[in-house]
């Protein structure tokens, strides 16, 4: 979108667009952020249950993180025919 608009000289339109969506694209992660810590809290204050998971949880995401990762360095030298190709 902001390159058409560059393309048809509308410049400060094309600030406006990515600026909105900036902003909105960040109030929406605060916004998951925020509702996340406080279910965590109250799930947290009932029950003993998660507490498991909840120390867990960093670990897990940086496994998943890095996982996925590497995926994706997989899946772009694969692409590039530097790995070696099963048949």
């Amino acid at each position: 979108m902001f390159i058409l608009c560059l393309h048809l000289g509308k410049l400060t339109l094309g600030v406006t667009l990515v600026s909105a969506f900036s902003i909105g694209l960040a109030l929406t992660l605060v916004a998951i952020g925020v509702v996340a810590a406080v279910g965590l809290k109250a799930v947290s204050a009932r029950t003993t249950r998660f507490n498991a998971l909840l120390e867990a949880a960093p670990w897990i995401s940086a496994v998943l993180i890095g996982a996925i990762g590497l995926l994706i360095i997989w899946s772009g030298l694969s692409h590039m025919h530097v790995l070696p190709h099963s048949h």
